[in-house]
């Protein structure tokens, strides 16, 4: 009976010292900047983590990578998407199960009322004056999430689920000075939420340089390619 007692406290004092380090790492509340894309209708959440909403809202025009290794540049936020969406600056809120949606309806993004079968893409700079590896980020999400870090895919899970907290961990290299981190979500049904946090001593600014474009003559690069074609 004894033994069992002292299991039962090793238990619950493990879960609340991991209920304590969830709470420990900050959600990124932003601001950051915010597009959504249209998934078939039924068919949205995991079934479409894979498929490139950015590249199809603007007819080939710009692709996920490219904005998970931009940002939000001043070349990008000229590249038309459907139903004349636009990137869009708006904080989210660290708690809730619906939380995107909310953001949605205060910056005025999208159709309004409970939206369903979309992807969201959020977007941030995160600002580090170290370079380190292996840095631990977390995220949630209703439903399926993809993240890039620097244009390079650093998590996903392509589920349908409701979230109010952290659910996923994976490690994130971050770089001296600017970091483009870019979270997608996309819902199926019901509640609408993201939570992301790296822990790092990270500032967070809307401020994207992008990659340089090379000079007349020499071969284009990936954005110079994007340019020409609107």
């Amino acid at each position: 009976m004894k033994s069992r007692f002292m299991l039962l406290a090793v238990c619950a004092i493990g879960v609340l010292l991991t209920a304590q380090f969830a709470a420990a790492l900050d959600k990124i509340e932003g601001p950051w900047y915010w597009m959504i894309t249209e998934s078939p209708a039924g068919g949205g959440g995991a079934a479409v983590t894979d498929e490139d909403g950015i590249d199809d809202a603007t007819k080939g025009k710009l692709t996920e990578e490219d904005v998970a290794e931009q940002g939000i540049t001043k070349d990008i936020l000229k590249v038309k998407f459907a139903e004349n969406y636009k990137w869009t600056e708006g904080e989210i809120a660290a708690v809730g199960g619906n939380n995107i949606n909310d953001t949605l309806i205060k910056i005025k993004l999208g159709p309004g009322g409970d939206v369903n079968d979309h992807c969201s893409y959020a977007v941030i700079n995160a600002v580090s004056k170290v370079t380190k590896k292996g840095v631990e980020a977390r995220v949630g999400s209703d439903d399926s999430v993809k993240v890039w870090m620097n244009g390079e895919e650093v998590h996903k899970n392509p589920v349908n689920r409701g979230a109010g907290d952290f659910q996923d961990t994976f490690e994130v290299d971050v770089k001296k000075g600017d970091n483009v981190f870019m979270v997608k979500v996309c819902e199926r049904g019901g509640g609408w939420s993201m939570f992301a946090g790296i822990d790092a001593p990270l500032e967070y600014n809307l401020e994207f340089k992008g990659l340089p474009v090379e000079p007349a003559g020499k071969l284009a690069t990936q954005w110079a390619e994007v340019k020409s074609s609107y």
